[in-house]
């Protein structure tokens, strides 16, 4: 009970009232009433590829550490999914190196945060880009020129983790861990995997796109100044996987285009079920599979020594007839005893 984020769950219903309260619901199931199913299946098809993206540039950076196994590359990725589901911000993706084998979890917890660094350059990428509609340019100027600098950060973050290692010797286990982790991070190719980041980072704003068109006829310049923020807002560990407060934060950013809020909300009710919860329940469905499919191994290993017969410990011998017809009783002569057979 004290694991459990009350203070997140408690943020995230009272948002939600307030959103209900602010937000008729007659209003939120007319603008499901007027879907347009053209835009939705866009949206489905752009939740697709930024799935794809996401689970090749997983596998692709396990394969860069030595470990190109595929299944475990999806069932380690999918099983973050479930676990940020039930997280504050969806941290709980974070816990990829829980499915993994015990020796490698080290190296997995770096390579998580390596692929979720990258995630949050994509997104700042994003936002540099939306300043230009936002802010004069002066000012986008000036959010291009941080972008930049937080450019080297991320191209030499895994020589920063190898160096960050040297520093760990007080401790002799820490710094045996902490090495053997750290020895693939020099050669994950940075910009291979900055690139796919920023191409997931587009293939989510699509899809958040075609969303939002097909609640409410919006242009794409709409989508791209406020989405990178209402994904930012969403994040934050202040409610129980963002729920609540990224449906406010679409009401309010959205506000300003004329969009109605209860198509806001909408959209981004939609999204969360496509980008969050369908990835998380796939994730809870793998992960029950396995451990049903090792129970049944475990049975049928076990049921083949229950169908032996039972056998007791103890038996008398039972003589063979044979045997007991060819050898005669032996003779007593005097005090000596011969037997048939000896003479």
């Amino acid at each position: 009970m004290r694991s459990i984020p009350w203070k997140q769950i408690v943020i995230s219903v009272g948002v939600l009232v307030v959103i209900v309260w602010r937000v008729p619901f007659g209003g939120l199931r007319e603008a499901f009433r007027n879907l347009e199913t053209g835009s939705l299946l866009l949206a489905l098809f752009s939740f697709l590829v930024l799935l794809f993206l996401r689970a090749y540039k997983w596998h692709t950076l396990m394969a860069a550490a030595g470990k190109g196994h595929l299944g475990q590359s999806l069932r380690s990725l999918f099983g973050g999914f479930a676990l940020g589901l039930i997280t504050p911000g969806r941290l709980g993706e974070l816990g990829r190196c829980v499915f993994v084998r015990e020796q490698e979890r080290t190296q997995v917890v770096l390579l998580t945060v390596f692929d979720r660094l990258l995630d949050f350059w994509a997104l700042l990428t994003l936002m540099s880009v939306s300043l230009f509609w936002l802010v004069p340019h002066p000012a986008a100027v000036f959010g291009v020129a941080v972008w930049l600098a937080f450019l080297p950060v991320v191209m030499g973050f895994p020589a920063l983790i190898s160096h960050a290692s040297q520093l760990a010797r007080k401790s002799r286990r820490f710094r045996r861990h902490f090495l053997d982790g750290s020895t693939a991070m020099p050669l994950v190719p940075t910009l291979r995997f900055a690139i796919m980041a920023v191409g997931a980072m587009v293939a989510e704003l699509a899809a958040f796109f075609f969303l939002l068109r097909a609640f409410f006829p919006t242009g794409f310049t709409t989508a791209l100044a406020t989405y990178p923020y209402i994904v930012l807002a969403g994040d934050l560990p202040v409610s129980f996987s963002g729920m609540g407060v990224r449906e406010g934060a679409a009401a309010l950013l959205l506000s300003p285009y004329a969009v109605p809020s209860s198509a806001a909300v909408d959209a981004s009710l939609v999204w969360f079920v496509f980008a969050v919860l369908l990835p998380a329940v796939l994730g809870a469905l793998w992960l029950v599979g396995e451990r049903v499919k090792a129970q049944m191994r475990k049975s049928d290993r076990v049921a083949p020594m229950a169908d032996l017969p039972w056998i007791p410990k103890t038996l008398t011998p039972v003589p063979n007839p044979i045997i007991a017809e060819s050898v005669s009783p032996p003779c007593d002569v005097g005090q000596s005893t011969i037997s048939p057979l000896s003479v």
